[in-house]
């Protein structure tokens, strides 16, 4: 995979030229490194850094998360100038648009704008990843970052490591959850037609069924929608996974990596996707439900069943419910992902250990100060500003009681998305929700998740060159969409599914799958 990336290696070794004075190499370091290894390197950073009590210079881009971001310096920011002072850094943090952060990430770093360090997704969306431009943090974790060491899981910590390297910091998935999404059900409907928790697929259509013919919201219309998701096949991944198989899974199979979506385990899903259309028991507009319309029809007392993402189960569902039907008492509750008739395996979402990442490049001057930031943001009192804010502004600790003061926090969300890096810490959660029922419903969704999950063997593998050259090789690309639609609608036998496999290896899926299995078999086998 290496050679695919060439030029865009070029690329930024020229914008590093330009910038730094930095050498690029296949592999190689930077002049900074003056052939010294990463260990030699950290101890003499650690060194340098003894010598002078100098707060840090430490650059950052991040996404702005969608939320308002005071404009100014970041240090004239109250959260940030707190982090500053508590680790002794002075931080130059860019915030970039959300809605387009990876496009302005490519541009910033063509033209040599390159921080010291970088937040995205996973390891495989960052350039400097894939072309042997970040610095190893292996060295620098074992001397400044033993909390993260200590309190990110080994899960998390694979998904960021290559060839033993370890390439980034991560968050540990929300609620330290890798299976991030449940199967929602309206536990009142349950409850007023006499129905238990389905636990295979055949016993999930039964409950749809129910839905569908007896009036469980009852106005007397059968206008119910036993179970809705969203245009592309999306938000329905617990109902694939009861086969093992999500849209964006990979599975290894003789020896090969193999895109979900093309899988045999596929073609069962989609059968069972099949029968709930056929039997009117999912949204007849699933294939087009924006957002907006989706999340309307779930509102409207109309939904007995959806995906979505495990932190949801209040904010987004319970909470607005209960104020919108509050005659009709609604219940949501997640259910343990039923298992696929005639499937043994795994069962849900595929695993994602981590929500984000934080990237350094190989000649960030103060990588030790680096680690040891976010080796802050990991301590107690870390994970207190990450989640609450700043003490005795925001929040108060009276021995073990935490007081949190919402109104204040007027940073909260965006200081959330950007400096979580724990999974869950149960204490401020539970004063921040300040409602019992809440926190319980919280904790008993985090539970069901835990319990189920699908392997992801590529975790940290960027997009194949065949499936960057070609998107329509892709889950979201024609061939897929156009195929699931035609079987799902009966326009197509079920049989057609392997019509498509075919085709899509033909037309450089089979590239897409040895190109995968390369990368496999070099940095995971």
């Amino acid at each position: 995979m290496k050679a695919a990336y060439k030029k865009r290696l070029a690329v930024l070794c020229i914008a590093a030229l330009t910038i730094t004075g930095t050498a690029c190499g296949d592999g190689g370091g930077s002049k900074a490194n003056n052939g010294e290894t990463p260990a030699a390197n950290a101890s003499s950073h650690a060194s340098d850094n003894k010598a002078s009590a100098e707060p840090a210079s430490i650059s950052l881009f991040v996404s702005n998360n969608a939320e308002q971001i005071p404009p100014g310096k970041s240090m004239d920011l109250a959260t940030v100038k707190h982090l500053a002072g508590k680790t002794n850094t002075e931080l130059d943090i860019t915030f970039l648009p959300h809605e387009n952060y990876m496009e302005q990430l490519r541009l910033k770093f063509a033209g040599g704008d390159i921080p010291d360090v970088h937040m995205v997704w996973g390891i495989e969306n960052s350039e400097l990843v894939t072309n042997d431009l970040a610095l190893d943090l292996k060295p620098y974790l074992e001397k400044h970052g033993q909390h993260l060491l200590k309190e990110i899981p080994q899960s998390a910590w694979d998904a960021v490591t290559l060839n033993g390297q370890i390439l980034a910091i991560p968050q540990v998935a929300q609620g330290n959850a890798p299976a991030e999404r449940v199967i929602y059900v309206r536990k009142d409907w349950l409850d007023k037609l006499g129905l238990a928790v389905p636990k295979t697929s055949d016993e999930f259509l039964d409950m749809l069924r129910a839905f569908r013919d007896k009036d469980p919201n009852g106005n007397g219309k059968q206008d119910e929608i036993p179970f809705s998701s969203r245009e592309k096949f999306e938000w329905m991944d617990n109902v694939l996974g009861m086969y093992g198989v999500n849209l964006d899974s990979n599975t290894v199979s003789d020896g090969k990596v193999m895109p979900g979506f093309v899988t045999p385990n596929m073609k069962q899903s989609l059968g069972l996707v099949r029968t709930m259309y056929e039997e009117k028991l999912i949204d007849p507009e699933f294939l087009t439900n924006s957002r907006a319309v989706w999340d309307q029809k779930i509102k409207s007392d109309l939904v007995g069943s959806w995906n979505h993402v495990v932190l949801g189960v209040w904010d987004s569902w319970q909470k607005e419910m209960s104020t919108l039907l509050a005659d009709k008492k609604p219940n949501v509750v997640a259910i343990p992902t039923p298992k696929g008739a005639g499937y043994e395996g795994d069962v849900g979402r595929v695993e994602k250990s981590v929500l984000k990442t934080f990237v350094v490049k190989k000649d960030a001057a103060n990588p030790e100060a680096i680690v040891r930031m976010f080796d802050w943001l990991v301590t107690e009192e870390g994970q207190l500003f990450a989640d609450l804010g700043i003490e005795g502004e925001t929040f108060t600790k009276a021995g073990e009681q935490l007081t949190y003061n919402a109104d204040a926090d007027k940073d909260l969300k965006w200081r959330q998305a950007v400096f979580t890096l724990h999974g869950f810490n149960e204490a401020a959660q539970k004063v921040k929700i300040n409602n019992e029922e809440a926190f319980n419903k919280l904790m008993a969704t985090i539970e069901t998740s835990r319990s189920e999950g699908i392997d992801n063997p590529t975790a940290g593998m960027a997009p194949s060159p065949a499936m960057t050259q070609n998107a329509e090789l892709s889950f979201k690309g024609s061939l897929f969409q156009e195929a699931a639609a035609k079987i799902v609608l009966g326009e197509k036998s079920l049989d057609y599914f392997d019509e498509f496999v075919a085709s899509w290896k033909k037309q450089g899926g089979e590239q897409a799958i040895e190109e995968m299995t390369a990368w496999y078999n070099e940095n995971r086998k």
